[in-house]
């Protein structure tokens, strides 16, 4: 193997890494930016849960009052 020959292939290495790495670097913002939209929608889904927690035990209390 000759010099140009080596550096060539030094070269592609290199590359392929970096555009390895920039790959990586871009799944892994798109799974934070996921991550960070599912977390906001399950806070939101656990508050509406919550309301309807509070809205079905006033109803049961309002019922065995009427039941009297």
């Amino acid at each position: 193997m000759n010099t140009m020959t080596a550096i060539v292939l030094i070269v592609a290495i290199g590359t392929c890494g970096g555009l390895y790495r920039a790959r990586l670097k871009a799944n892994a913002k798109i799974a934070d930016e996921e991550f960070n939209d599912f977390s906001r929608r399950i806070s939101g889904l656990e508050d509406r849960i919550a309301n309807l927690e509070t809205i079905v035990l006033e109803k049961e209390k309002s019922k065995q009052f009427s039941d009297l």
